[in-house]
């Protein structure tokens, strides 16, 4: 299907309101959202967003203001996301589950005027007397009268959405009203998302990766929004696609592979999926090509960052490697490694593209560079002309002399091992603190063994740079809470006496 005009007339530089936008131009009793049994239309969802935007503009939220939604996926989140925007202000998805002291450094840092959560626990002085809780939101929302939407610069700041925290402490990035002009380009011309395709993410709405290619593209699109509160695991996905029926769903590998070793995957298909993405971190062809096995559908691999919003580089079934998206450009921004077949960062031009970081300049010089982005990832161009994701910079290590891609030799130490749930090289330091390899895995106490010889051996068969010194089984790998993985932990779980 042709995609939303990519470029309107409000984007070229006249003010606009990004919640409104999304929201126009369907059809009032078509379902914008389900969750929990419930449901509403997009005529009613414009409605209640106006309101809420009246309410926060009582609460005295002003052009500019920052709203942080700290709450469950659900018809409220939305809401109170959306509505915020339409009165002007900044809004921000939080994680329900935030940890004390990171909650903490994000308060600090943002200074918000109004934090929208379930209670005030867990929020503290002075910020927990800005909490409005939910259960009272809803009932004052009703009570309003809607107010029209507040046209902005296309150029202010419309939403934050907040960097992993793979290489550090989470980065606020800033993204402009004008963005969403622009935010379902590429759902509908690479992913093939139509009106009334019903949208499932097993990640949670305050991840960049469900929040632009459920909600954002998909409302600008008009599908329905499958929304679920709890935490994802591939039991409850698999339950969660039997119940809604999706079309299209979004998961990150580790959930793809954990769904097809439980023997899940067919179910999937038999539920009426006909599109499976993955993004979030690397795809391993050899997942791929299972789950097409057992599912009979191929999989769309994507490669996004918050900086950017969308799929930015994407690869459909037959493609060699990735490639930029409808509306996207992607040089190297080393050409001669690139030409020697090495490994190289990319130059990212999209009309997605963020302002920038919260008061990062030296990150922000670094990322921002000529109107384009330039990640810390790090890819190989593909004898087709693609591209091959290689790892981020700290993923590839010179050890005696030669590099290692530490991600390329973690699957391969991993590949095809029965009970291996998953595994990952990382680069430690031994005795004399020379850099060397170490392995860690996740499997079930009673695999330990047997997998611990089978790793051996594989060990033997490599080149001697190449060989992990160390082999150590964990309950589960570190990962950010949308599950990518946190290398620079796993050298602290290596116990030094046990060296």
């Amino acid at each position: 299907m042709p995609c939303p005009p990519c470029h309107p007339p409000q984007a070229t530089g006249a003010p606009l309101n990004g919640a409104e936008l999304l929201l126009g131009a369907h059809d009032a009793a078509a379902t914008a959202i389900e969750c929990d049994g419930r449901r509403i239309g997009y005529g009613a969802l414009r409605e209640r967003v106006a309101r809420a935007g009246a309410l926060w503009r009582a609460r005295g939220v002003q052009p500019g203001s920052r709203v942080a939604v700290k709450l469950p996926d659900g018809i409220d989140w939305v809401i109170a996301w959306l509505g915020a925007i339409w009165a002007g202000g900044v809004a921000v998805g939080i994680n329900p589950k935030i940890p004390a002291p990171e909650w903490q450094y994000i308060l600090d840092e943002a200074g918000f005027d109004l934090i929208v959560a379930e209670s005030d626990e867990g929020t503290p002085a002075p910020w927990c007397t800005r909490v409005i809780r939910v259960d009272d939101a809803r009932r004052a929302v009703a009570a309003m009268a809607p107010m029209r939407a507040l046209p902005m610069p296309a150029e202010a700041p419309a939403f934050w959405v907040h960097s992993s925290g793979t290489s550090g402490k989470p980065k606020a990035v800033v993204h402009a009203q004008r963005s969403l002009g622009d935010i379902a380009c590429i759902s509908a011309e690479r992913l093939g998302i139509e009106p009334g395709d019903r949208l499932f993410s097993s990640s949670r709405l305050f991840f960049c990766y469900p929040l632009v290619n459920v909600l954002l593209a998909g409302l600008r699109i008009g599908a329905t929004l499958l929304l679920e509160p709890q935490w994802p695991t591939a039991e409850n996905v698999a339950a969660t696609v039997a119940r809604t029926r999706p079309t299209v769903l979004f998961c990150v590998p580790a959930l793809y592979r954990d769904m097809l070793r439980r023997g899940i995957a067919p179910q999937l298909a038999a539920a009426g999926v006909r599109r499976f993405v993955s993004a979030g971190e690397a795809l391993p062809a050899t997942l791929r090509e299972a789950w097409r096995a057992a599912t009979a559908r191929p999989m769309i691999d994507g490669y996004g960052a918050s900086e950017v919003l969308c799929l930015v580089l994407t690869a459909l079934d037959g493609d060699d490697g990735l490639r930029p998206s409808p509306g996207v450009q992607a040089r190297p921004l080393d050409a001669r490694a690139a030409d020697a077949g090495g490994p190289t960062r990319l130059l990212i031009r999209t009309s997605t593209l963020a302002l920038g970081y919260l008061d990062r300049p030296a990150a922000q010089a670094d990322s921002f560079r000529d109107g384009a982005f330039c990640p810390a990832d790090l890819f190989v161009r593909t004898a087709g002309g693609g591209w091959r994701f290689a790892g981020r910079e700290d993923a590839l290590v010179k050890v005696r002399g030669r590099w290692v891609d530490l991600t390329a030799l973690g699957e391969q130490l991993g590949e095809g091992l029965e009970g291996l749930r998953e595994g990952a090289c990382a680069c430690v330091h031994d005795a004399d603190g020379v850099e060397a390899l170490a392995y860690f895995y996740a499997a079930e106490p009673h695999d330990a063994e047997r997998l611990a010889e089978a790793l051996r051996a594989r060990v033997a068969r490599l080149s001697p740079y190449q060989r992990p010194a160390w082999l150590r089984r964990l309950d589960a790998l570190p990962r950010t809470a949308a599950g990518k993985l946190l290398r620079r932990q796993l050298a602290a779980a290596l116990d030094e006496s046990a060296r």
